[in-house]
């Protein structure tokens, strides 16, 4: 059932049409579903069936949620700001008694020593960092306060102090929610096809991420995916080589050459209107 919903679901944006290269990919992707053998899930409730028990609306939904968990506070974000910061100072000021930036002979237990430490430090920085991240994040969200001007510059001074473009990434990322998981008009994490990920048209793997999966197997290949996501997913993606949508801001698919990152003003991720905010 969840191979012929999927069909369906891409059958229908075939037919609305995108045209070229995104009409090319739907088609792809159509043949290598038909075509699949692969035993998968299947969830006992059907949409399609018309005795099927109704789903609550998404309105519904927002409604059950008690009104104390939409209340915005700038003082309680301010706290977690000061909190996380605390943190990283703390850690800085921990490590720098242990270890120094200069490097020890190699051959030496203060060798093996300063590896494990700077390692140690790097794990739990990147850790604490990440909470200044997602506190910028929110920001983008418009959660951090009720009023977005102060989100605004709070976002705009953490993400750039971590090297994240605030504005253009809070616009690619509004773009991400609004068309999660599109094929062609999605914006990070977007669905790669059986042709990127190294399968010809009846499903035969023939290229390196195909045959790599093949060969060392699904737990190996997770291990690579975590790598390939957490490592080096978000520079690759912000740079607009990975993960991008397959259309430009102006709705046209991207030629072979186009690259959608987030750095230039003309890049064909921005419309017009938001390209002064992307200097």
């Amino acid at each position: 059932f969840l191979i012929e919903a999927r069909i369906s679901d891409i059958k229908k944006t075939f037919i609305m049409g995108k045209g070229g290269e995104a009409s090319n990919i739907v088609a792809s992707n159509i043949k290598l579903l038909e075509t699949s053998e692969q035993k998968v899930w299947k969830s006992a409730y059907n949409p399609l069936d018309p005795n099927a028990p109704k789903l609550p609306s998404k309105s519904q939904v927002k409604a059950s949620i008690p009104k104390r968990c939409f209340e915005r506070s700038a003082l309680k974000s301010f706290y977690y700001v000061f909190r996380d910061t605390v943190w990283a100072v703390a850690l800085v000021y921990a490590v720098s008694l242990v270890v120094s930036t200069d490097i020890p002979p190699v051959f030496s237990l203060e060798m093996v020593k300063w590896i494990f430490v700077w390692n140690f430090y790097a794990f739990w920085m990147g850790t604490i960092l990440t909470g200044h991240w997602v506190l910028a994040h929110e920001c983008g969200h418009g959660a951090f306060s009720p009023n977005q001007t102060l989100n605004d510059i709070v976002g705009f001074i953490i993400h750039q102090a971590l090297l994240v473009p605030y504005f253009a990434w809070q616009y690619s990322h509004a773009k991400h929610h609004r068309r999660t998981n599109h094929l062609t008009d999605g914006e990070s994490h977007v669905p790669s096809t059986g042709q990127e990920n190294g399968l010809d048209e009846h499903g035969e793997r023939n290229s390196f991420y195909a045959i790599l999966h093949e060969a060392i197997g699904d737990g190996a290949f997770a291990a690579v995916q975590i790598y390939t996501h957490l490592f080096i997913g978000w520079p690759v993606y912000l740079l607009g080589l990975a993960s991008t949508g397959r259309n430009g801001a102006d709705g046209a698919p991207l030629e072979e050459d186009d690259i959608m990152d987030h750095f230039r003003p003309g890049s064909k991720l921005f419309p017009p209107k938001m390209r002064a905010k992307a200097y």
